[in-house]
């Protein structure tokens, strides 16, 4: 009898020594913590019976709901459990947590700083990606789907979740509920303004390509901000009085609106322009006045180019102004240029 009890036991133990060699031996590739005998891969980073990173676990079964497994060093049994939210196979994500490499080597090559964060369990800013991962392991995937990106979601339980933040050397620089830092604001944009090549008078909010020479003007030089481009006007805005006022044009100009508001309305300051007149004529041009005596240059100042679709060229002898649309004026000039009369 005792000579069967002794062949038993040695057969057991033989038995038991066999299943180990064959037993599939993995290291834990962070510090993972067992809620309940239970490690989720969601990878809760709540309170729990922490598996250090490194430890040597054995895998003692697998199926497509769980993984059973042991640390070998306490003895302590676990189930390795997954999320249909993950939208992984168990086994994929397993592999992020337990692999055939001791982590010994990755821990090696960080800093001494990160490695001291790493034996602790506790993450720090100026933690490296690496660090991070051997520390605390891989974030669940349904938040954070790149390891590339610079926040990493983790959850401290079912109901909660903490970031944690990477600059752009890949060093963590916030975590937890640390306040995101604001973005720096955007360089100011550099407004472009236009510059009235002439006097123009508006009505009712309108400045007509026309340009009828009546009602309120904005004056000779007079910079303007344009808000909005469309195919028969463009909306601006003038600098000095804040009005907001519509350039209208229609079929009979012959012209694309653009073109015509950039005859009347240029890039180039035209203060210079101005002083390149005579006395007698910069005083008429910022009255708004048109006599006879003046230059071309100095009446197209003053009351602005003439409609093209009766004035086609700026050498023509008449320039047909219209002070209302019913009531033309026409401006004759001599063989000096200068203006002969005003009819």
């Amino acid at each position: 009898m005792y000579r069967k009890n002794v062949l038993g036991a040695l057969f057991a133990l033989g038995l038991m020594t066999a299943m180990s060699a064959r037993a599939e031996v993995l290291f834990a590739q962070a510090n993972f913590l067992l809620n309940k005998n239970q490690l989720s891969a969601v990878n809760y980073r709540g309170k729990g019976v922490a598996i250090p990173v490194g430890a040597k676990v054995a895998v003692v079964e697998r199926d497509d709901d769980e993984i059973r497994c042991k640390v070998m060093d306490s003895g302590t049994e676990f189930r390795f459990v997954t999320h249909r939210s993950l939208g992984k196979p168990i086994n994929v994500l397993f592999a992020g947590f337990f692999a055939e490499q001791d982590p010994a080597a990755r821990i090696a090559a960080l800093s001494p700083e990160d490695q001291k964060q790493v034996r602790a369990g506790e993450l720090a800013k100026g933690m490296s990606r690496e660090a991070v991962l051997l520390t605390v392991g891989p974030p669940p995937p349904h938040r954070t789907p790149s390891l590339q990106g610079n926040r990493w979601t983790y959850w401290s339980s079912k109901f909660s979740t903490f970031e944690v933040e990477f600059g752009p050397d890949g060093k963590v620089v916030r975590i937890g509920d640390e306040p995101v830092a604001p973005a720096p604001p955007p360089p100011p944009v550099e407004k472009t303004y236009y510059h009235a090549t002439a006097n123009f008078h508006f009505d009712d909010g309108t400045v007509s390509w026309v340009n009828y020479l009546k009602g309120p003007i904005i004056p000779f030089n007079a910079r303007v901000e344009v808000l909005d481009k469309g195919s028969s006007s463009v909306k601006f805005k003038v600098v000095e009085t804040g009005a907001e006022l519509e350039f209208e044009n229609d079929a009979r100009s012959g012209s694309e609106t653009w073109k015509l508001f950039q005859a009347a309305f240029a890039l180039e300051d035209q203060a210079a322009k101005l002083q390149a007149l005579t006395p007698e004529d910069r005083k008429k041009v910022s009255a708004s006045e048109v006599e006879p005596g003046m230059s071309r240059e100095a009446v197209r100042m003053a009351w602005g180019p003439p409609p093209p679709h009766e004035t086609p060229s700026f050498n023509s002898s008449t320039w047909t102004y219209w002070k209302s649309k019913t009531s033309k004026v026409r401006v004759k000039f001599g063989k000096d240029d200068k203006v002969a009369s005003i009819e």
